[in-house]
């Protein structure tokens, strides 16, 4: 079977792969960012760098030894690509050569009929001293990639942490390495993808999202539910519908807790056991990530799990907002501006309570939780809907498609809300969802189910990539390489000089110049136009106005860094009430960048600019950094 490449952006940390390629030099140490894939927290990592294998010129591939012992734990490799920024590229990428072939040769067969999937961050980019040569090293790693896919036959995922690399890679490939879908296949690939650019895709996800991460089936499900609750009849589910199957669960689950002390009763048990297997995955699949990077406003599943929610916390540093009956206003208002949401139809894992699974719960479900239909039925009245992983067969979610479809229905027939990616050919229900649903079928050659779950994954590989911004890395001297004529590598540079004309504009100027400098660093403009020399971005002047402070403040992914928006808001409230108490500020460089990163989201959601008393704490922040940084400091965040 011959391998793919796949391109997602987001990290390393819980993503699904079988191998995973980390980049180091013959120290054998390797950076902050991928201690978390080697199982160490932030205190400990540094001290456990000397259990690393080291590497050398004769050796530049060495396996790190398992960490859990687990059956499922990916094998992880350290790979020397650190040089200085006189090495030559073909140096880098002959290293990541050596790579591919030893895990290929490693003998290992994958856990499914695929090939065997291998990840990778943009390697020798960081400090491993390529940062001032980013095009040639994207252009030079998809190529070494391309050719493990075809001549070892692996899967390989190219994670891009940096927006910028991962809309790089995403021109490159469509520019130099396009290999188009069969016709249908990549027209249908090409509507999807223009939906998303324009804002009119929406996502409904089934329980097959899940699958690919472990998670399990439907009968999976009940087997494993019904050894919790003490039914040994396991596997006789075929003659029960799906609810009522549920329903025989439910019913002995409340038997069960009823004999519990009254104070120890949960007010769903069922969803309590739903939860417990649920929970037991937390490293979400490559079709998790691939929806997320569609960046949709509007996502609606039936699943319990947090899977998505984690992919997209990856990319964007915020998980979509999630919506559940017991969602307030005051935890959306909070947030402002915009942010994705999720609705969730059946509860979610981590509110037991909210699960809905059995016949009672959906008898119920129409009196407590119609506004949520209500949700559904309007994304389907304003959006096309990208269905994935759902068979069509829940009878609230075919109850409301319904009652649109009956709105909507003229004396020439009804329209089309959405499509269905299918793994098989289905055609009677093809025929009952006719015209309120196209449906595409990925099994088609497929020689079995796994083969066509990978189908999907190539499929929605495709459409990410056609919906992917291309330009952020324009204006960006490091891709330099990438721009194929001097008439382009000059207008860059104007416009890159245009930003710091900006940016050197008085506090007095019009605060809507602070719109021109975030467009020009989404398109990969030099925070203040200064070039990058391989130290980092310098920390502007502690005089910098509002606009500078705050594309600064963009340069350091401080909720993936502490735990996502509760980690860094702590932070930041700590940091204000010993600014307000004593004028003291952080102690050290991640909690000040993290305090300055959540001020700017602060002010940037209530879509005002902050008054001298707090304009003089963000700049003692930024004199905070520049005093522990000596003046530099990396960047890595998603939001530029």
């Amino acid at each position: 079977m011959t391998g793919h490449v796949f391109v997602v952006p987001g990290t390393l940390d819980h993503l699904l792969y079988d191998d995973v390629l980390l980049s180091t030099d013959y120290g054998g140490g390797v950076g902050r960012p991928f201690w978390s894939v080697l199982g160490w927290d932030q205190e400990t990592g540094a001290a456990r760098q000397s259990s690393l294998p080291r590497l050398s010129p004769q050796e530049r591939v060495a396996p790190v030894p398992p960490i859990t012992g687990h059956e499922d734990e990916p094998r992880r490799w350290l790979v020397a690509v650190g040089a200085t920024p006189s090495t030559a590229v073909g140096w880098l990428l002959q290293g990541v050569r050596m790579a591919f072939h030893t895990v290929a040769s490693d003998g290992n067969p994958p856990p499914t009929g695929r090939p065997r999937r291998v990840a990778m961050p943009v390697m020798g980019v960081g400090r491993g001293g390529f940062d001032g040569r980013r095009g040639e090293v994207i252009h030079g790693l998809f190529g070494e990639a391309q050719a493990a896919a075809d001549e070892l036959h692996l899967d390989v995922v190219i994670v891009a942490a940096n927006p910028s690399d991962y809309s790089a890679l995403q021109a490159l490939r469509a520019e130099g390495h396009d290999r188009p879908l069969a016709v249908g296949l990549e027209k249908c690939a090409r509507q999807l993808a223009s939906s998303a650019r324009a804002g009119r895709l929406a996502l409904f996800m089934g329980a097959g999202t899940g699958i690919a991460a472990g998670l399990p089936s439907w009968t999976g499900l009940l087997d494993a539910l019904a050894e919790k609750v003490g039914i040994r009849e396991v596997g006789g589910w075929d003659g029960l519908s799906a609810l009522d199957s549920a329903e025989v669960l439910r019913r002995a689950a409340d038997e069960a807790e009823r004999r519990r002390p009254i104070e120890q009763r949960r007010p769903n048990p069922l969803g309590e056991h739903v939860a417990e297997v649920i929970r037991t995955k937390d490293r979400y699949a490559l079709g998790h990530v691939l929806l997320a990077a569609l960046d949709v406003d509007q996502v609606i599943t039936t699943n319990f799990d947090r899977l998505f929610e984690r992919a997209a916390a990856a990319i964007g540093g915020e998980q979509p907002l999630v919506v559940l009956p017991e969602t307030g206003p005051a935890e959306s208002e909070r947030w402002g501006g915009r942010r994705p949401w999720l609705l969730k139809l059946h509860g979610d894992v981590e509110d037991p309570r909210s699960i809905v699974l059995d016949r009672r719960s959906f008898v119920r479900y129409d009196a407590r939780r119609r506004p949520l239909g209500g949700v559904l039925q309007s994304t389907l009245l304003t959006k096309h809907l990208l269905v994935v992983g759902a068979s069509m067969t829940d009878d609230n979610v075919i109850r409301l498609v319904h009652e649109v479809a009956e709105l909507t229905e003229g004396a020439d027939g009804g329209r089309t809300f959405g499509t269905v990616l299918s793994l098989g050919a289905d055609t009677l229900r093809e025929r009952l969802w006719r015209p309120e649903f196209d449906y595409v079928d990925l099994g088609e050659e497929a020689e079995d189910r796994d083969a066509a779950a990978r189908n999907l994954e190539i499929f929605l590989d495709r459409v990410a990539m056609l919906a992917a911004p291309r330009g952020r890395y324009l204006l960006d001297p490091r891709y330099r390489e990438l721009l194929t004529t001097d008439e382009e590598r000059a207008l860059a540079g104007r416009l890159s000089a245009l930003g710091t004309e900006v940016a050197e504009l008085p506090p007095s100027a019009s605060s809507g110049w602070r719109d021109v400098v975030e467009a020009l660093n989404r398109l990969g403009a030099p925070l203040g136009g200064g070039p990058h020399d391989g130290r980092g971005t310098p920390v502007p002047p502690v005089t910098s106005d509002e606009q500078v402070i705050w594309t600064f403040a963009l340069t350091y992914d401080g909720y993936r860094r502490h735990g996502g928006f509760a980690g860094a808001a702590d932070i930041a409230a700590k940091a204000v009430a010993a600014w307000e108490k004593d004028g003291e500020l952080p102690a050290n460089l991640a909690s000040a960048r993290a305090a300055l990163l959540f001020e700017q989201r602060r002010w940037r959601h209530l879509g005002d600019s902050p008054d001298p008393e707090s304009l003089e704490y963000l700049r003692a922040l930024l004199a905070r950094i520049r005093d522990l940084s000596d003046g530099y400091v990396d960047v890595e965040s998603p939001h530029l």
